[in-house]
């Protein structure tokens, strides 16, 4: 299949250059004709856009053909993109030529021109209307045998350079004249852009810069008898800086020490970078010299290459087959050189540590690795690991204290309405249902609920304050309801007093996500930033093993496990032999008995315990 398509292609190929004819082609009778130097560089310009322009009359003063009146390549896309044709002086059939120049458009590039590459050479569009198929341009290039003769003034070269900031000009390479009366006019192109105001030879182009390199192309006028021609060159301009004032500087070795292993082949680097030079001529190579001789010995070519790299860096490269015991008594010497001077670095080998070091590096990578490891969990389980600690010391921290409680728990209070179409997992039955029922029922704790534990009737600013010099600790369920309503006054009232009594430390429940808003007294703010937080996630944290309560416990105070028990009868007694009590329970309340992922159930240490705010429909404190 492969071999057909190619068949295809070769015979669509063969049926295109069939179907083009020369003499159809609308700049037949004008012909330049080029003259060349083989063994040289050399560029051939499709100009056809610049048939319409003025360019075309500067071109053709230099043929003897004149303008056609008719250009047909208006219709054509892109004249740039172009298709190149030779017809050989020999007579044999027309052939397309495919050498694109890197870097300048519709041109045909000859690196070394050649006798054999002498014909007739037509370009015209790739790609063009049916009705272009007469535009194209032809040119007659004829090449003469480069000859090894002198001439009285100074031939240039076809590679030149240029100093950077200097005012050097460019000379056209085979135009060769002893005065300015003497040179003809000459055109230059600079990749490919004709320079129309620079006529002369050789080109001055003031300050020099980095933009004046490229590929530069002189064209000038010859005739004999009747017969004229163009004379083209081409000359390559690179634009330098000042030649270097330092000695080459060694990259590599950059140590003077090597371990090596016995029988094992070795590779030994000379990395070197030289400055710039017009005509370098670096050295670089390693030479040996034994321990009880005082001349270094170069060492053999066949063991070593040379490399350039980029940046002006050269490497030499020494091959060791296999280290002996007699190269570790030698010292290698890697050695450089340029017009400036010479610099050498020396290194020395040496044997390897054994399988001791090896096991001591293990061992300490894993040693680093364990502890790394051994972070990460203290880091993760940090919590966890406090309170298995708590629960095996003695200290009791609640001993001596003389309070009463070992938290307060502060929230929005509800409306007995809004209390009603409350969901189970609202903030009220966190506060009233599952903060009792984990910390007081399971583990212990004795919380302080304003609805059940303080006598109604009192001026509600100085119960609080009361209650919460009496507590441990406060805990303090934050949502957008109560940073904007009256009980954001307990946690104000809770930081004033945290300031003076060191033994009360405060605990935030963010319940849901809120903003602060503007009259937020500065002290919430600021408590707000520095106080630990802990983030309810909903159903997540009901279960009394989840990390919402091992937060809690960590931030509670450390109290002997012996207690537990007596504080735990001392709450269910408190909670049957209160008088005031209510008829209807809280209800929806989710509770987990015994610390089990049971049914959920309404706690009954807070059955009938809401301080009769039922009454009239709202808090008697509100």
């Amino acid at each position: 299949m492969l071999y057909l398509g190619w068949i295809f292609l070769w015979l669509v190929s063969r049926e295109r250059i069939n179907g083009f004819n020369i003499s159809d082609c609308s700049t037949k009778k004008l012909i330049w004709t080029y003259h060349a130097t083989s063994e040289e560089e050399f560029i051939l310009f499709c100009d056809l856009p610049e048939l319409q322009k003025s360019h075309f009359f500067q071109r053709s003063q230099l043929s003897p053909t004149q303008v056609p009146e008719l250009v047909p390549c208006r219709g054509s896309k892109d004249l740039s993109n172009v298709q190149w044709y030779l017809q050989p002086q020999n007579g044999d059939p027309l052939r397309e030529i495919t050498r694109d120049h890197p870097s300048i458009k519709s041109a045909l590039h000859f690196s070394t021109i050649q006798m054999n590459d002498a014909g007739s050479y037509i370009c015209r569009p790739r790609i063009r209307s049916p009705q272009d198929d007469a535009c194209c341009i032809k040119m007659v290039l004829e090449v003469k045998p480069k000859k090894n003769t002198s001439f009285p003034c100074f031939e240039h070269k076809h590679k030149q350079f240029l100093l950077l900031g200097s005012i050097d000009p460019i000379y056209c390479p085979s135009l060769h004249c002893q005065s300015d009366t003497q040179c003809p006019e000459v055109t230059w192109y600079q990749n490919g852009k004709l320079l129309s105001e620079k006529r002369g030879n050789p080109l001055r182009i003031g300050e020099v810069y980095n933009y004046h390199r490229g590929t530069y192309v002189c064209d000038y006028n010859q005739s004999y008898n009747t017969s004229s021609w163009i004379v083209r060159a081409v000359v390559q301009v690179e634009t330098i800086v000042k030649n270097t004032n330092f000695k080459p500087d060694i990259l590599e070795p950059d140590k003077d020490t090597l371990e090596v292993e016995l029988g094992k082949p070795l590779t030994l680097n000379c990395k070197v970078r030289f400055g710039f030079e017009k005509d370098i001529k670096p050295v670089v190579r390693w030479y040996i010299k034994d321990t009880d001789q005082r001349q270094e010995v170069p060492a053999p070519e066949g063991n070593s290459s040379t490399s350039m790299l980029k940046d002006g860096v050269i490497q030499h490269i020494l091959s060791l087959k296999e280290v002996t015991q007699r190269d570790l008594q030698r010292k290698f010497l890697c050695f450089a050189k340029n017009s400036v001077g010479s610099t050498t670095r020396s290194i020395q080998l040496k044997k390897k540590k054994g399988v001791v070091f090896i096991y001591i590096l293990l061992g300490t990578i894993m040693t680093l690795a364990g502890m790394l490891l051994v972070s990460a969990l203290l880091y993760t389980y940090w919590i966890e690991i406090v309170l298995l600690y708590r629960t095996y010391q003695s200290k009791d921290e609640t001993l001596g204290d003389k309070k009463e409680y070992d938290a307060f728990v502060s929230y929005a209070k509800l409306s007995s309405l809004e209390s009603e179409v409350t969901s189970s997992l609202s903030e009220e039955n966190l506060a009233l249902n599952l903060l009792p029922e984990v910390l007081e029922n399971k583990y212990g704790y004795t919380l302080c609920l304003l609805e059940r534990d303080v006598t109604p009737g009192g001026v509600y600013a100085e119960d609080i304050v009361s209650i919460i010099k009496k507590s441990r600790r406060g805990i303090f369920i934050l949502s957008p309801n109560y940073v904007n309503g009256p009980s954001v006054f307990e946690l104000q009232a809770a930081v004033n007093l945290a300031l003076d009594d060191q033994t009360l430390k405060l605990i935030l429940i963010k319940f849901c996500s809120f903003k602060e808003p503007a009259s937020l007294p500065h002290l919430v703010k600021k408590a707000l930033g520095v106080l630990p937080t802990i983030t309810w996630r909903g159903l997540k944290s009901v279960p009394p093993n989840s990390r919402f309560w091992t937060q809690v416990r960590y931030h509670m105070p450390v109290k002997n496990s012996k207690r537990l028990t007596w504080n735990h009868l001392r709450i269910i007694s408190r909670i049957f032999t209160r008088k005031d009590s209510v008829s209807q329970p809280l209800g929806g309340a989710p509770s987990l008995e015994n610390g089990d992922n049971g049914p959920l159930k309404t706690s009954p240490s807070v059955l009938g315990e809401k301080r009769s705010r039922d009454v009239d429909g709202q808090n008697p404190r509100h």
